[in-house]
Protein backbone atom coordinates (compact mmCIF):
# COMPACT_ATOMS: atom_id res chain seq x y z
CA UNK A 1 0.00 0.00 0.00
CA UNK A 2 2.69 2.80 1.15
CA UNK A 3 4.17 1.99 -2.33
CA UNK A 4 0.96 2.63 -4.37
CA UNK A 5 0.48 5.65 -2.44
CA UNK A 6 4.29 6.67 -3.09
CA UNK A 7 4.00 5.90 -6.91
CA UNK A 8 0.41 8.50 -6.49
CA UNK A 9 2.84 11.69 -4.81
CA UNK A 10 6.00 11.48 -7.15
CA UNK A 11 5.51 11.36 -10.83
CA UNK A 12 8.26 9.48 -12.98
CA UNK A 13 9.89 11.09 -15.85
CA UNK A 14 7.16 8.86 -17.91
CA UNK A 15 4.13 10.19 -15.75
CA UNK A 16 5.59 13.93 -16.31
CA UNK A 17 5.57 13.19 -20.16
CA UNK A 18 2.05 11.90 -20.41
CA UNK A 19 1.08 14.90 -18.38
CA UNK A 20 3.25 17.46 -20.25
CA UNK A 21 1.62 15.89 -23.19
CA UNK A 22 -1.94 16.28 -22.35
CA UNK A 23 -1.19 19.79 -21.31
CA UNK A 24 0.80 20.68 -24.71
CA UNK A 25 -3.01 18.91 -26.38
CA UNK A 26 -5.42 21.09 -24.41
CA UNK A 27 -3.26 24.47 -24.84
CA UNK A 28 -3.14 23.68 -28.93
CA UNK A 29 -6.66 23.03 -29.10
CA UNK A 30 -7.80 26.32 -26.66
CA UNK A 31 -5.62 28.45 -28.05
CA UNK A 32 -4.19 29.08 -24.74
CA UNK A 33 -0.84 30.54 -24.68
CA UNK A 34 1.44 28.08 -22.18
CA UNK A 35 2.68 31.07 -20.08
CA UNK A 36 -0.17 32.56 -19.23
CA UNK A 37 -1.95 32.13 -15.68
CA UNK A 38 -5.12 30.10 -17.30
CA UNK A 39 -2.59 27.67 -18.55
CA UNK A 40 -1.22 27.58 -15.80
CA UNK A 41 -4.31 26.34 -13.61
CA UNK A 42 -4.56 24.16 -16.69
CA UNK A 43 -1.14 22.25 -15.63
CA UNK A 44 -2.44 21.96 -11.81
CA UNK A 45 -5.66 20.70 -12.91
CA UNK A 46 -3.78 18.20 -15.11
CA UNK A 47 -1.62 16.93 -12.85
CA UNK A 48 -4.21 16.44 -10.23
CA UNK A 49 -6.22 14.26 -11.99
CA UNK A 50 -3.16 12.23 -12.96
CA UNK A 51 -2.71 11.68 -9.51
CA UNK A 52 -6.06 10.70 -8.63
CA UNK A 53 -6.59 8.30 -10.84
CA UNK A 54 -6.41 8.91 -14.52
CA UNK A 55 -2.27 7.21 -15.67
CA UNK A 56 -3.51 6.51 -19.07
CA UNK A 57 -2.81 9.68 -21.61
CA UNK A 58 -6.26 8.70 -23.39
CA UNK A 59 -8.05 8.57 -19.90
CA UNK A 60 -6.19 11.64 -18.53
CA UNK A 61 -7.30 13.78 -21.68
CA UNK A 62 -10.81 12.56 -21.72
CA UNK A 63 -11.22 13.57 -17.64
CA UNK A 64 -9.55 17.07 -18.32
CA UNK A 65 -11.47 17.89 -21.13
CA UNK A 66 -14.59 16.88 -19.38
CA UNK A 67 -13.49 18.97 -16.29
CA UNK A 68 -13.00 22.06 -18.35
CA UNK A 69 -16.16 21.81 -20.48
CA UNK A 70 -18.28 21.48 -16.88
CA UNK A 71 -16.50 24.36 -15.54
CA UNK A 72 -16.92 26.68 -18.81
CA UNK A 73 -21.01 25.30 -19.51
CA UNK A 74 -20.22 23.85 -22.73
CA UNK A 75 -21.59 20.18 -23.39
CA UNK A 76 -19.60 19.78 -26.07
CA UNK A 77 -17.89 15.91 -26.22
Amino acid sequence: MLRQRFNRTCLSPLDLAVCERVFNQVCAEEQLDPLDQAAEILAVMVVAIFRNAHTSERELLEAVKSLRQKATGTGQK
